[in-house]
Order: structure tokens, then C-alpha cells, then sequence
């Protein structure tokens, strides 16, 4: 599946509190709102995946840690988690930038510091994604996924990957997000995309009127690459 090349082939996920997903490769055929309140539609460009993990919890190694403003990040003195963010907010920029090499160094700094970082592992996946390469993608979300079991843009992002070569893996996938997040609407979409490609046209149904009720503005929708 060949993804928008505008920060492309790669998503965040609805990991609660109703974040979007974004399905690369599905333009929705209407302009893109505004990212107001982390809230995405299909289509969007996969730069806004940097974009969510600089607005949550940048180290993502620990409960309810600020992340350091740019006055702290600054200082000669910095923690590990101070230096972490820092290290992100830097790595975040080069790839919206489409310095991807330079990101990937920055984001490999952050593991020095912070080596189970499931953010700065997701963000090495996404950056690999956008340039087409599957293998070390699928190792560095599948990282992210083994340091937070739950972490669903990780799941997101390999599902993606995985239905090129193994639709059942994208499809337990798939699931394993919607039992975490049961209103995480897109994916129930590409669930019923998988679906459709198994022949197993009930079950699409089903999965795509769970999206449908979840969202009504997904009905324009109606294939992972339209």
C-alpha cells in the first residue's frame, strides 16, 4: 500500500481521549481541519504523528512528568527526562523538516538517555515508514509496543505494514486496538478493509458499521487506498 508522500505512510492512533486515527493512502476528498484538540481525520499528513508525541508526554517513562519547556531544556543541568524531551522536541523538528537522518541520530540520542522511550522508538518506526522501509519499522514499533503493551499508535502503524504481508497479523492487530480503545473508529475501518480482502464480507459489514456509528464522516471512505 503506497501512502501520501506529504510526511506519508504512517499515523497516529486513537489512544484514548478520542485521538483520531489516520490511515495513510485515504484521502478524504475535502480540505483538512484544523489539528485543534489532537483531533485527526483520515488524510492528514503523518507529520501530525510527530506532532502528537510532542504534545503528550514527551519521555514517556513515567506518570503525569511535564515536558520540559524550551527555558528548561536549556539549562546546563538537565535530568534524563528533561534531556529526553529536549532531545525530541529537536528530533521532531529535523523530521517535519524531512531531515530524516538527522532525526533518526536525535531520536536514537533520546535511547541513551532514555532507553525504554516508547516514544522515541515509535517516532524511529514512523520515520522509517515514510521512507519505505518496512523491516526496521516493524522492529521499532514492535519495540514501542514491548515497553507499553497498550501503546495503540504503535499497533496502528505495524497493522498498517503487516497487511501487505500478513493480513491476519494486521487484522488480531486491529482488534487488540478496539478492545483497548472501543471507540477508536478508524481502526474499525481498516478492520473491515482487511476483512473484505479475507472474502469474508459479513464481518467487513459489521466492522464498517461499528466505524460508521463511531464517525458518520467515514462513510466517504471506502477503501484503504481511495
Amino acid at each position: 500500500m503506497q501512502a501520501e508522500r506529504e510526511y506519508a505512510a504512517a499515523a497516529v492512533v486513537e489512544s484514548g481521549g478520542g485521538r483520531k486515527v489516520l490511515p495513510p493512502s485515504v484521502n478524504m476528498k475535502r480540505p483538512p481541519r484544523a489539528a485543534a484538540s489532537d483531533h485527526r481525520r483520515p488524510g492528514r499528513p503523518a507529520v501530525l504523528g510527530w506532532l502528537v508525541v510532542a504534545s503528550i508526554a514527551l519521555f514517556g517513562c513515567g506518570g503525569g512528568t511535564k515536558v520540559a519547556s524550551s527555558s528548561q531544556s536549556s539549562s546546563t543541568t538537565q535530568s534524563p527526562v528533561s534531556s529526553a524531551a529536549a532531545l525530541l522536541n529537536t528530533g521532531i523538528a529535523q523530521a517535519n523538516a524531512k531531515q530524516y537522518e538527522q532525526a533518526e541520530t536525535t531520536f536514537r540520542d533520546v535511547l541513551v538517555v532514555s532507553p525504554n522511550n516508547k516514544f522515541a522508538w515509535y517516532n524511529l518506526g514512523l520515520i522509517a515508514q515514510v521512507q519505505n522501509q518496512s523491516s526496521p519499522a516493524l522492529a521499532d514499533y514492535s519495540k514501542a509496543i514491548s515497553i507499553d503493551s497498550k501503546y495503540t499508535p504503535a499497533m496502528y502503524n505495524k497493522a498498517i505494514l503487516l497487511e501487505r504481508t500478513n493480513l491476519h497479523s494486521a487484522l488480531a492487530l486491529y482488534q487488540q486496538i478496539t478492545s483497548i480503545n472501543p471507540k477508536a473508529a478508524t481502526a474499525y475501518l481498516r478492520e473491515s478493509f482487511v476483512y473484505d480482502r479475507l472474502h469474508d464480507q459479513s464481518k467487513a459489514k459489521q466492522a464498517r458499521a461499528k466505524a460508521l456509528a463511531l464517525d458518520p464522516s467515514l462513510s466517504t471512505v471506502t477503501s484503504a487506498g481511495s
